[in-house]
């Protein structure tokens, strides 16, 4: 693989995608949301880890790649699969310990990880409403480590989300997850936005890197943090992607924009 970048020819999208696909291992079985989770596993999948097992939700188990989606099922994404079973299968697999890598989106996370998939505001008269967990509560509850990744703004980054759809590490405490009978071992470990990534410290989200290449500088991150965010002592510059993954991140993303643009002729 390339090395180097040399032409800095990368958006902050670009950035995210390519340090979320670092997040996973070769050995990992991931649960793959749909849109910038799936997109990083087929990045992943392309590189570093060939060898990593792809689980999404309504029961597609692949060790093959795909083409990048609209949604999760599909006929590309059920195509050649592995394994074609069911939601319900997914979760048991998860609560028995099989599925260790979780990779979800977010519509917020706050400072301890807690992800709000549902609504902002009341739930009964929200400001805005999400179409809901989908099997995202399942990714968090059961998954060994769970990596989110997110566009970030001070609304998306609250202090304390306005709903639970997702049980990161509650209010800090220690052992709060396991009081509520969450298997011990697991929860959030991650999360990319496109201004940097962060990892959890007792149970808080840690700054540990920022994309300066795509500009971002350090008050750009607290001003579109929610709370006052712990910054580790050893911040870094995320590395930057490779010639290599940029291809791979192109090549991956024509076929849906190709799609994307015939339905949108078709409908004029």
């Amino acid at each position: 693989m390339t090395q180097e970048n040399t032409t800095s020819n990368f958006t902050a999208n670009d950035q995210m995608i390519v340090a979320a696909a670092h997040l996973i291992r070769n050995e990992d079985a991931a649960y793959v949301g749909v849109g910038l989770p799936m997109f990083a596993a087929l990045l992943a999948k392309r590189t570093h880890a060939p060898d990593c097992t792809f689980v999404i939700e309504n029961g597609i188990m692949r060790t093959q790649g795909f083409e990048l989606p609209g949604g999760t099922d599909t006929l590309g994404t059920q195509y050649y699969a592995d394994k074609l079973a069911g939601l319900s299968y997914i979760s048991y697999l998860g609560q028995s310990g099989f599925i260790n890598l979780g990779f979800i989106g977010a519509g917020q996370i706050d400072r301890f990880g807690n992800v709000n998939d549902t609504a902002i505001g009341d739930y009964y008269n929200p400001v805005h409403r999400w179409p809901g967990s989908g099997g995202a509560n399942d990714v968090m509850s059961f998954c060994d480590r769970t990596c989110v990744i997110l566009n970030q703004s001070k609304r998306r980054f609250p202090e304390k989300v306005d709903f639970v759809t997702c049980p990161g590490y509650f209010d800090g405490k220690p052992g709060r997850r396991e009081e509520v009978g969450i298997r011990p071992g697991t929860g959030p470990v991650a999360v990319v936005s496109d201004l940097g990534c962060y990892e959890f410290e007792d149970g808080e989200m840690v700054l540990k890197t920022i994309h300066t290449a795509c500009g971002v500088t350090l008050d750009k991150v607290k001003e579109e943090t929610g709370w006052d965010l712990k910054i580790s002592p050893d911040l870094k510059d995320t590395p930057i992607p490779t010639e290599e993954e940029l291809a791979i991140v192109r090549d991956t993303s024509a076929p849906l924009l190709a799609r994307l643009r015939r339905t949108d002729m078709e409908t004029k």
